[in-house]
């Protein structure tokens, strides 16, 4: 699907380009043909206001070029007189029979035309004729010169476009590679969190399916009698429940990241009230909770998500502590910031390990997460809670001071 989108978006990208392109190369093309035929036609009216006997001497060439700002051009003019049916060369000596056979042709095919100034194709001319009583007087402009310098700028042309053509493709290839980047992600994360909760609902499916099978394969027992393995189907699907719950969370944080309905709370007593509960989860485990909280931070944002970003994460940590350690967790203004901070002492996050350790479903020790019914998903909600907000979440494991989560949020 990413390779055909890929392509797809490359040949648009491509094709808008080369429109573009060419474009602006016709453009360019067109207005020099206009500017030249401009410039010649400027040429033939100047001459034709001239007395061609006082412009050209007798030379036995077909073309005269003259000695003015036009004598970049070869022209000769022709005078038709009706009386007689005489026709004047001008730009001519003595004029053989081929010569004079050419001219009457060209005024045979100029004196047919209502237009004025036009061109005659086949002789490669440009003319102007200007009538007045008793006679016509019609000048000639070669512009084979002005096809040339157009035939020239075609092929040049032609070579930039094809030029222009594969470099835009490279271009399209590159822009497309950049701009396809987080939607790859995002395909990728889609897929992998597929297979992960494809993977994740395979253990308590079969637990669950296994349980029924026992309960059902006794139908004489009382539900006392059957409490074991209906236990066991009331803990893989609180499991469950925990998983879709989770997903559905991170799903929701990401539609809704910019639409999260932020307020005004006292901050210091909504980390007290995450925290709390966790007295009796740390008594039981043999571990202590100490709290260090500044009093009276106020802060801007969703506060059942903050007491759910602090209850992660000493849920976390609880979860990971060596037995009789302590979970201690501290909340304070930093200059510019305020932080939240959850540490304890277990067995220490590798830099590789910190690197992935708020992606979904990872999990630094799969065996003890499978026990403790982790799912890994805890982090990586956490993650998004914190970049809603603003913030930074980042972990620092060290032997003097075990794993510490580090969530710093901007202070307003």
């Amino acid at each position: 699907m990413i390779k055909k989108l890929r392509i797809k978006i490359t040949l648009i990208t491509l094709a808008l380009l080369c429109v573009l392109f060419y474009a602006m190369l016709a453009v360019f093309y067109f207005q020099t043909a206009r500017t030249l035929k401009n410039e010649s036609e400027d040429a033939l009216r100047s001459y034709s206001r001239q007395n061609p006997s006082m412009i050209f001497d007798d030379r036995f060439n077909r073309f005269f070029g003259g000695t003015d700002e036009y004598s970049r051009y070869d022209i000769f003019i022709i005078e038709y007189r009706e009386v007689g049916n005489l026709l004047t060369p001008y730009g001519f000596g003595r004029i053989t029979e081929e010569q004079e056979r050419y001219i009457f042709a060209l005024m045979d095919e100029v004196l047919d035309r209502k237009e004025e100034i036009g061109e005659l194709g086949g002789y490669g001319l440009r003319y102007m004729k200007t009538s007045s009583p008793g006679y016509t007087k019609v000048v000639f402009l070669d512009k084979s010169r002005e096809d040339s310098t157009l035939s020239s700028m075609r092929m040049t042309l032609i070579a930039i476009a094809a030029a222009g053509t594969v470099c835009f493709l490279i271009i399209a290839i590159v822009v497309t590679r950049i701009a396809l980047r987080p939607v790859e992600r995002s395909w990728k994360q889609q897929r992998q969190l597929i297979a992960d909760v494809s993977h994740e609902l395979k253990t308590p499916v079969a637990v669950i399916s296994a349980n029924t099978d026992i309960v059902l394969s006794h139908p004489e027992d009382t539900v006392d009698g059957q409490m074991k393995w209906l236990g066991y189907i009331k803990d893989e699907t609180a499991r469950m429940n925990d998983l879709i719950t989770g997903i559905l969370y991170l799903a929701k944080s990401d539609e809704t990241r910019a639409s999260i309905e932020k307020t005004d709370f006292d901050l210091s007593n909504a980390v007290y009230a995450a925290a709390l509960p966790f007295e009796s989860v740390c008594f039981e485990k043999g571990l202590s909770l100490e709290l260090n909280v500044e009093p009276d931070i106020r802060f801007f944002g969703s506060r059942d998500m903050m007491m759910r970003l602090v209850s992660i994460l000493i849920d976390n940590a609880c979860k990971y502590s060596e037995s009789g350690g302590t979970v201690k967790t501290a909340l304070y203004n930093a200059p510019e910031k305020t932080i939240i901070a959850v540490n304890n002492r277990g067995e220490l996050i590798t830099p590789e390990q910190a690197k992935h350790i708020f992606e979904r479903f990872y999990r630094v020790d799969e065996s003890r997460s499978e026990a403790g019914g982790s799912f890994g998903l805890g982090l990586s909600i956490a993650s998004s809670i914190t970049e809603l907000h603003g913030g930074r979440i980042e972990v620092v494991s060290d032997e003097e001071n075990g794993n510490t989560f580090i969530c710093s949020f901007k202070r307003s």
